[in-house]
């Protein structure tokens, strides 16, 4: 079976930091270079399944799914079916396609968080263990699927949270406009033993989103992951290239340092006058064709691997993709310039270019120390036998 893009559309304290010397994306001699080594596989087979993607692992268990329904695969570490269940209807602990990547609790247990139908713990064998509801209707929904996480599962004062962002958290009081900016917590925190849910995390000064004007929701949802040994948190918004650290070791998140990137290609929006843009509306290819966007954010090791789309750079090819007078061949072009790249930033704060395997949507999910990732398929026929890789990181 063919693998093929699809996009379902149903639908943050703040301090004052200056900020770094821009960072440079380079491979200038003397800068270290890394490659993905890999170090296990898991092959299944016999599978029937739409769109099938690797969700998380353990020392036991590789959990798939089959991201066009809610079928659910439990396989071992040989590859031999565990156990195979589905939450699709009208029952308890439901979910959709509009959900996230299943990820583990500490207790082995698979978390997922779906915009439709709320947030749900499942045991492996997909008994219910959490039905909690969704914390705020979402107005707008948009997004490929990916294999990069949305959310993260973490610990604090030996309680369980799920750590996540939704398009809209909340509702604008009048007319969308910079006020709402001002206003606005981005990060959400719900106990996963009480449902009790938190927002918080507001833009940090200086933050372009505080400039007065307003953008599409796409361009400031965050993304982030949360180191518990060191209990830092590391955020980005979509379309600045600026990396904000958090010292998380209290209740509340405190701004720490906050660092510019000279990502390649990455054009940072300046917004939009109040009035331009409707409120919730996640992009818009006509104003804004071909946005940059950080896509991805893990701590591995010292270092910090970001994932991001650049922005084309010549403006007259933009300016008639926003027309919709675009040819199949500049289509092309523009398809490859904007191409999804991923870099390295060093503990030492340089910026390393990483060459990638072919992927499955260029997409990878970081476990620990492991990186797990997927072939792309490229055959005629209908697949059924599928490997994911188990890859670190070797600097060279």
């Amino acid at each position: 079976m063919k693998i093929s893009y699809i996009i379902p559309f149903f639908a943050i304290l703040i301090f004052s930091c200056q900020t770094k010397d821009h960072q440079s994306e380079t491979n200038s001699s003397g800068l270290p270079s890394y490659r993905m080594e890999t170090v296990d596989s898991v092959t299944v087979k016999d599978i029937l399944a739409r769109i099938f993607m690797f969700q998380t692992a353990d020392e036991n268990h590789v959990v798939f799914r089959d991201r066009a329904t809610s079928d659910v695969y439990v396989f071992d570490r040989d590859g031999n079916p565990v156990d195979k269940w589905d939450k699709t209807g009208d029952i308890p602990g439901a979910f959709s396609i509009a959900s996230g990547n299943l990820t583990l609790d500490k207790a082995g247990n698979l978390v997922v968080l779906d915009v439709m139908n709320g947030l749900k713990v499942f045991k492996k064998n997909g008994d219910i263990v959490q039905n909690f509801g969704i914390y705020q209707n979402q107005w707008s929904l948009g997004g490929a699927f990916s294999l990069f996480k949305s959310y993260q599962v973490i610990e604090k004062e030996e309680k369980e949270y799920l750590l996540y962002s939704l398009d809209i958290i909340e509702e604008a009081t009048g007319d969308y406009g910079p006020e709402y900016l001002q206003a606005r917590n981005n990060l959400i925190l719900t106990d996963l033993e009480t449902e009790e849910t938190k927002t918080f995390l507001p833009f940090p000064e200086g933050s372009q989103f505080l400039n007065g004007n307003v953008f599409l929701f796409n361009d400031f949802k965050p993304v982030f992951t949360y180191d518990e040994k060191s209990q830092l948190l590391y955020l980005m918004f979509q379309n600045e290239p600026i990396l904000y650290t958090y010292d998380w070791s209290g209740e509340e998140p405190i701004l720490k340092d906050q660092t510019k990137l000279d990502l390649t290609g990455f054009v940072a929006g300046e917004g939009f006058e109040k009035g331009a843009v409707s409120f919730g509306k996640i992009s818009d290819n006509k104003i804004n064709p071909y946005p940059s966007s950080v896509l991805n954010l893990e701590k591995y090791g010292e270092n910090i691997i970001i994932t991001y789309k650049p922005t084309p750079s010549d403006k007259g090819d933009l300016a008639l993709a926003a027309s919709g007078e675009v040819s199949k061949e500049l289509k092309a072009k523009l398809y490859e310039e904007s191409k999804k790249r991923t870099v390295i930033l060093t503990q030492k704060g340089d910026i390393v270019p990483l060459s990638l395997p072919e992927m499955i949507l260029y997409d990878f999910s970081v476990l620990g120390e492991d990186i797990w990732w997927m072939k792309k398929y490229t055959g005629d026929e209908e697949q059924e036998d599928y490997t994911v890789y188990k890859s670190r990181l070797v600097k060279e």
